[in-house]
């Protein structure tokens, strides 16, 4: 898909605040729509529209959950490499409205033939962690726990 239709198309459902972090969109503006990752947005479109419902990232206080900087406390507070697929610029911690984190991961599995990239799922947590990240990535869906 064309990026600037891309980025088009996924403005109605998300906001840059939504989906990027504070400093990043407080620095750069709209211009922060360029860092983000094509399989990312093009996978994320794909979500969103199949599910139909509305997918929240950085909302109600939690501003860390979308893409992260250098400044991000999560970030800044690591003594080790962090090269999370956060701060790649491909990466999610989603809440869905009227689902649970474990049936949308479920829903997912089953519709995985159909996503456009192969994608990472965090398992075992209260959010739906969505990321198109190549680390060890094995197949369609790669299933990982922190």
């Amino acid at each position: 898909m064309i990026r600037t239709e891309l980025i088009q198309q996924i403005r109605n459902y998300f906001t840059l605040e939504e989906l990027a972090c504070p400093h990043t969109v407080a620095y750069f503006g709209s211009r922060a729509w360029g860092f983000f990752r094509q399989d990312y947005l093009e996978t994320l479109l794909f979500i969103r529209r199949h599910f139909g419902v509305p997918m929240y990232c950085n909302v109600e206080g939690h501003r860390q959950r979308g893409t992260r900087c250098n400044l991000c406390k999560i970030v800044a507070a690591e003594e080790k490499p962090y090269v999370s697929a956060h701060v790649l610029w491909c990466a999610g911690d989603f809440t869905f409205s009227g689902f649970t984190a474990e049936e949308i991961r479920s829903e997912i599995k089953g519709i995985e033939h159909l996503l456009p990239y192969p994608i990472r799922l965090e398992k075992n947590v209260s959010w739906v962690h969505l990321d198109t990240s190549a680390y060890c990535q094995t197949g369609e869906i790669t299933e990982f726990e922190v």
